[in-house]
Parts: C-alpha cells; structure tokens; sequence
C-alpha cells in the first residue's frame, strides 16, 4: 500500500531555520486551499494507503472545522487500510482542546510535536515562537487528551548549545510520554534568515567536533533509555517507528498532495508547484521519468540511512542484478575502511560510518 502525505504550507511565523515551503499570515487562504487539496485528491480516489502525515508548514494552526475536512477527505477518497498510521505535525503555542479532539475525531493516531528544544535562549535563537514550558505542557496535554503514540523534533548543534544544553534537552525529553524521537543536527540552508546571520558572523555555532560529539551522546543516551535508533536522525521504543518515514527510505510508493509536494509511482517522481496561487488555480505539475541508475542510487541513498541497511536479495529482487555487480568496489573499499559491515546479506553503515555517512552516500551518486 501506498503513503499518504498531505502538505499545510501555513505558518503563524517562519523559524529562522526553516527553507520549506511555508508562509506566515497567508492563512485567509486556508479554506481555498483545502478545496484544492480535495480536487487534487480525487485524481486518486480508491487508492489503497496504509499511511498518512500531514506535515507543514504548521498544520495545526488550521481550525477544527479544516481539520476535519481534511481528514474526512482522506477516508472518504482513500481506501484506507483498518491498520493504519495516521501522523499530524503540531507546533507548541497553535494547538488547543477543541483542535486535538478535532484530530482525534478525525482519526489521527500519531502526533509529532516540533519542539526542537527545551532551552529557551536556543529557542529564541532559532525563531521558534514557544518557549519550553509550552514545550513540555503540550506534550503532557496531548498524552492527557488521548493520543498514546507521541514523537517530538530535538535539534542538535544550535547555535549556543553546550553539551549540558544538549544532556538537559534529552533528560527533559526522556521524562515525557513519548513512544518517538527525531534527532536532527542544524543544517544552515541557503536562503533563511539563520544563514544571513552566520554569513554576518553573529551565530555561535558548534564545531564539527563538538557537532559529532553531541550526535554520538545522544545515540547513545536514548539507547539507554530505551529509544533505538532505525535511521541516522530517528529513535523509537519497540514497534514505534514511523511507517509512513520508512516508506521513504525503503523507495515505496506514495502519493503526494499540496503546494511542492512530491508523489513517486515507482518510475516517476511529480512535483507540484511551490506557488500557492497556482496551486490553488490548479496548476499542473512538472513530471520526471527514472532511469534505472537514478532508482538503483536512491535506494543505496536512502536504505544505508537506516540502521538496517540494504538487503542483497531486496537489490536483486528490484534491479535484477547482484549489489556487487554495481558497487562491489565501494562497498569492498567501506567494508576495509571500517565504514560499512556486511552479515552475508546487508550491508549497513557501522557506527563510525554513520559519522561519516554524507561522505559515504555521494559515492553512490
């Protein structure tokens, strides 16, 4: 069965940080824009998916009524499996009771909450418009609300961010109900408002060491605790992965829609236009065919990124052809360097190979 995803491109104020499509103050075109989401979304009608997440953006800045219009929309155009994953991103300081019980009226399951921090001077720093205490409460009010399967976003490598920074952030996440964590190290992006002030020599940010210093702790912290690491920046109890993430990494098939959301078939990847306007005008969307070498280089991309790694069987299965008539090489050259282990049927970045991981994955290009 295919993902789901579902892109709310509305934000009450853009993060310093953020180079996704989002935009703050267009949310008088909410209503508009779900009616494009629905005319969108019946080019798939009865298409059978397993998994779905609505991401942003800040998708619960939206009203209970637009919650529900959209989450009718996707049982009533989806053929959605009984035993489904239903995730909604919600940012702290935008969402209250009458918009959780909107989305569990609606069918979520799964909520993801973008904390990023709980230190008020990172939060402040990277334009986040809540501070901790909002943090921690929203987590504890959606746990009280009903939703048993919590994640929450954690940034590494802030500007300003200490190794006790960072130990108080993991401690803090750890003593809250959740089944989830991501873990991203920052990456300044061209084009937001965080990379003009690095350029102007105003961020205090971690050196590389300390970045991988921070990145091996709290792999091993949560560990500890409890959340196992799946793929390079994600950690979950037992059972509590994100399916619909997984279907990314693993190259399967999903259905994309909204403003610059991508949709892949299995030979083609569709992506719809970043301007909201013509989306909501019905905008077509530009369409690019796969060749086989782009699909074989995803798969090694994305399958490495995952603590499982890349089965030779799921290879051959797919591309017809042994990994090591492809990448014997490679894969020979990272087996020797320590970078990447093989069991007689997958390869999967070592521990120091995931330090090195970005390095590694290019190869494969």
């Amino acid at each position: 069965m295919k993902g789901l995803y579902i892109h709310i491109p509305f934000c009450r104020q853009k993060c310093k940080y953020c180079d996704f499509i989002s935009f703050s103050g267009k949310e008088i075109m909410a209503d508009k824009y779900i009616d494009a989401l629905q005319k969108e979304a019946l080019k798939y009608e009865g298409e059978k998916v397993d998994t779905i997440f609505i991401g942003g953006g800040t998708p619960s800045i939206l009203s209970p009524k637009q919650i529900l219009k959209i989450t009718d929309m996707c049982f009533n155009v989806f053929d959605v499996n009984s035993d489904y994953e239903f995730t909604v991103e919600v940012n702290p300081g935008t969402i209250n009771d009458e918009k959780a019980e909107a989305m569990l009226k609606g069918g979520i399951n799964r909520i993801s909450v973008g904390v990023q921090s709980f230190n008020d001077e990172e939060l402040k720093i990277i334009g986040r418009i809540h501070d901790s205490k909002t943090a921690y409460n929203t987590v504890c009010h959606l746990k009280n609300m009903g939703f048993e399967n919590i994640s929450i976003d954690l940034m590494t490598a802030l500007p300003n961010q200490t190794m006790k920074s960072l130990k108080n952030n993991l401690e803090t996440a750890i003593s809250l109900p959740l089944s989830h964590i991501s873990a991203y190290s920052l990456i300044i992006e061209d084009g937001t408002v965080l990379k003009q002030e690095y350029l102007r020599g105003e961020l205090n940010i971690p050196d590389e060491d300390d970045d991988r210093e921070m990145y091996e702790y709290t792999v091993k912290y949560l560990k500890e605790k409890g959340f196992m690491q799946y793929e390079i920046s994600n950690f979950a109890k037992e059972g509590k992965e994100c399916k619909h993430n997984i279907k990314y990494w693993t190259g399967e098939k999903y259905v994309g829609l909204g403003v610059a959301a991508h949709s892949y078939d299995g030979d083609c990847r569709y992506y719809n236009t970043s301007d909201i306007d013509k989306y909501i005008s019905g905008s077509k969307r530009e369409v690019i065919k796969l060749t086989e070498s782009d699909k074989i280089a995803e798969f090694m991309i994305t399958g490495l990124r995952m603590n499982i790694g890349i089965s030779k069987y799921d290879f051959k299965q797919r591309f017809g052809c042994d990994i090591e008539s492809v990448f014997g090489d490679k894969l020979s050259k990272f087996i020797k360097l320590g970078l990447i282990s093989f069991d007689g049927e997958r390869y999967s970045l070592t521990d120091r190979g995931i330090n090195v991981s970005n390095g590694i994955l290019c190869e494969f290009v």
